[in-house]
């Protein structure tokens, strides 16, 4: 019999149950931070508990995974939350890594999963809902992307060698959200350069949904980030009822 993991077909017969991995394993150098980003505090809370409080809020994502490196000492278990120390030394590695040990755990190949950085805290339930909703019956899967608003330049020695027009271009965000089996074959298949899911799977041959995100729900990248994000923060605890 074959193994249904190494099944090509984006179109199982089952609907999948739907997991959450939220890879948690790298530096963040470009930050500026004493200490790997996702641990910074902000709003009384390190980025990466803001991250996987919302996940925690859908009920219908049955695991949240996060998956740290081996030698990680700063996150410890919490409640509902299963902690893999099996990250990789790219983000690819870390979520493959993620993958084996989520079916190790009993996921199915094809189960759905819901990839997303640590780094975007601002990601809300309703967002991750919005995703779920439309690619559960979605013979693919998609991502959460923006199309893209401002004029984009290419550049060349610092100057601008072009414009590129912007229509039909989106900025990708997370989570993404594919099926088990055909992600990590092709991660797999990818190797570890790629720099999201919905990339590996364009490789495999296949076209991910494009679903409208949210200016918010940007990645925390450079030092000035942090502000912004810690003003969102206590806007949201305000108008909370």
């Amino acid at each position: 019999m074959p193994d249904p993991l190494m099944s090509s077909s984006p179109t199982p017969a089952t609907p999948g149950r739907i997991h959450a991995l939220i890879p948690c394993a790298g530096s963040g150098s470009r930050a500026g931070t004493a200490q790997p980003k996702q641990y910074q505090v902000i709003a009384g809370q390190t980025l990466v508990a803001h991250t996987l409080a919302a996940f925690s809020r859908v009920p219908r994502v049955q695991t949240v995974m996060v998956v740290v490196a081996p030698d990680d000492r700063t996150l410890q278990g919490q409640p509902g939350i299963v902690r893999a120390a099996c990250g990789g030394g790219t983000r690819a590695e870390t979520v493959r890594n993620g993958l084996r040990a989520l079916r190790e755990g009993g996921a199915g190949a094809d189960d759905w999963v819901l990839v997303h950085d640590a780094a975007r805290c601002l990601v809300t339930p309703a967002l991750i809902e919005r995703l779920i909703d439309a690619c559960a019956h979605d013979a693919v899967g998609g991502l959460l992307a923006l199309p893209l608003a401002d004029t984009l330049k290419r550049s060349h020695e610092g100057r601008v060698a072009a414009t590129v027009p912007r229509e039909g271009h989106w900025l990708a965000q997370t989570p993404q959200m594919f099926r088990l089996g055909l992600l990590l074959q092709a991660l797999e298949a990818a190797g570890s350069q790629v720099t999201d899911e919905a990339s590996a799977i364009e490789q495999a041959g296949h076209s991910p949904l494009l679903v409208t995100g949210a200016a918010r729900n940007f990645k925390l990248t450079w030092p000035e980030d942090f502000a912004l994000a810690e003003s969102i923060l206590a806007m949201d605890a305000r108008t909370a009822p």
